[in-house]
């Protein structure tokens, strides 16, 4: 079925995204859902993603046909698909992956023209958060399978949804934590996910109070338990690079106090590290 929806999907893209007059797009929406999580790389982010989004891009759909995507993919089936019971080195990350990339150009649509009540907005936050206090599968690049890179795509959909009108300062501040919690971890982040995070954290301080960032920005010090814990040498370094990525990006801007804060907080953490 993949090398059949290939031969139907790559036309497409290679004909500037025009959808064939014989080609129903409903029909073709419901196989690409079906197929969003193939760990064939070609299909899932060459085609699938990137007709996915361009379509919604260019308007191809209707509104009441967004909404309808958007419920499918925030279900069990999708950004939460086998999310507490597949180990880490499984495929389920794709279909979890690629379903909340969806996520970014359906509420850059609703912001550029509202169409989502605002009950329906803090859904999305909702399962966001939910996603991001369930999801444990941090690979970044498969060998054979290419991009998992479920972080980052999870800070592009929290960069995108954080910035509509309708979430909060207390919503901000519930989403923080978890951030935290999935950058101090014993997996080391190699993709720029640090990146992507601080991009979607940057639009996040716009809505809390100076004090708040601080005090969040704080509990990124990582205190080591045991200086013979390899494990901990990963987490110390997970932290560094965030807080580094943030300071850089800290630059541009008036910023000054919470790059002071930043300074202060590396030369903390040096103490921290192993040699």
């Amino acid at each position: 079925m993949e090398t059949r929806l290939i031969d139907v999907l790559q036309p497409i893209k290679d004909n500037d995204y025009q959808l064939p007059e014989n080609q129903s797009l409903q029909e073709l929406t419901t196989m690409m859902l079906q197929k969003i999580g193939s760990v064939h790389p070609v299909l899932r982010d060459d085609l699938i993603h990137t007709i996915f989004t361009t379509f919604i891009e260019r308007g191809h759909y209707s509104h009441e046909q967004l909404k309808n995507i958007l419920q499918s993919i925030l279900n069990k089936n999708y950004l939460f698909y086998r999310i507490g019971t597949s180990k880490r080195e499984e495929d389920a990350v794709f279909k979890r992956s690629f379903s909340v990339l969806l996520i970014p150009p359906i509420m850059n649509k609703h912001r550029r023209t509202p169409f989502l009540k605002e009950a329906e907005v803090h859904r999305v936050w909702h399962n966001l958060k939910k996603y991001m206090q369930q999801e444990s599968d941090h690979r970044g690049y498969v060998k054979g399978k290419g991009w998992a890179h479920a972080m980052a795509h999870a800070a592009d959909a929290l960069y995108h949804v954080a910035s509509c009108d309708e979430i909060t300062e207390a919503e901000i501040r519930e989403m923080l934590p978890i951030i935290k919690a999935q950058f101090l971890i014993d997996h080391p982040y190699l993709f720029d996910e640090e990146e992507r995070m601080v991009t979607a954290v940057m639009i996040m301080f716009k809505k809390i109070k100076p004090q708040a960032r601080i005090e969040w920005l704080e509990t990124l010090l990582y205190v080591r338990e045991s200086w013979q814990d390899p494990r901990e040498d990963i987490i110390i370094n997970n932290s560094k690079h965030f807080l580094r990525a943030l300071y850089f990006r800290m630059l541009e801007g008036d910023h000054r106090d919470l790059r002071q804060v930043l300074e202060n907080l590396l030369r903390e953490l040096r103490k921290q590290e192993a040699y």
